[in-house]
């Protein structure tokens, strides 16, 4: 078991050796942990409901005002949960899912994400790190969903950052670029710019 620990709003929990615990204020029953889990190996505590995740899925419980704990039965082999102020997100071999409360367009997942890997919820907004960097959606009353450019994920480790995508081979260390997108880099291409003259014979 992978040990873990989890804030809400004024609620606390985490997953040990025994399983979840919570404590703190209980006033919406986020506190009171389902009997039946099997194995659970997450737990994600949220302004006023409470997620985990077993051997069975993604499981809810607390205030439910937004539809925040009601669990979408489409997940396929979740592997994360994470728990906003009133909506809740998952990650399944089908990518990112989220429900709930959504003002702010916070559940409105990007239909551009690649192979995701990670999510976590906000007050308002969401993020998810896939093979193109980091995204965030949602308000934007604080700068919260500007991911800064600055930011360095070079799985190849070329030096090149791969997010947003500036790295169009980002698991290539070799190749970093493919102007004319057809697939190959330009180092290995002989013509760059798909205009059908060789590099070597064009200007341009």
């Amino acid at each position: 078991v992978t040990l873990t620990v989890s804030a809400g709003g004024s609620h606390v929990c985490a997953l040990d050796d025994n399983g979840v615990h919570c404590w703190g204020w209980n006033g919406y029953e986020q506190m009171d942990v389902p009997t039946g889990l099997k194995n659970p190996v997450a737990v994600s505590a949220g302004q006023n409901h409470t997620c985990a995740l077993d051997d069975n899925g993604v499981h809810c419980w607390g205030w439910n005002g937004y539809g925040q704990i009601d669990v979408p039965t489409n997940l396929v082999n979740p592997v994360a949960v994470s728990t906003g102020r009133y909506h809740t997100c998952a990650l399944d071999d089908n990518g990112v899912h989220c429900w709930g409360y959504n003002e702010y367009g916070e559940t409105d997942v990007p239909t551009n994400l690649v192979n995701p890997g990670a999510v976590s919820t906000g007050k308002y907004h969401t993020c998810a790190l896939d093979a193109n960097g980091l995204h965030c959606w949602g308000r934007n009353n604080d700068g919260e969903t500007d991911v800064p450019t600055s930011l360095m994920f070079d799985p190849d480790g070329d030096g090149v950052t791969n997010q947003n995508g500036l790295d169009a081979f980002p698991f290539d260390a070799t190749e970093t670029v493919d102007t004319d997108n057809d697939g190959v880099g330009n180092n290995a291409d002989t013509d760059d710019d798909g205009d059908g003259v060789l590099d070597d014979d064009d200007s341009f």
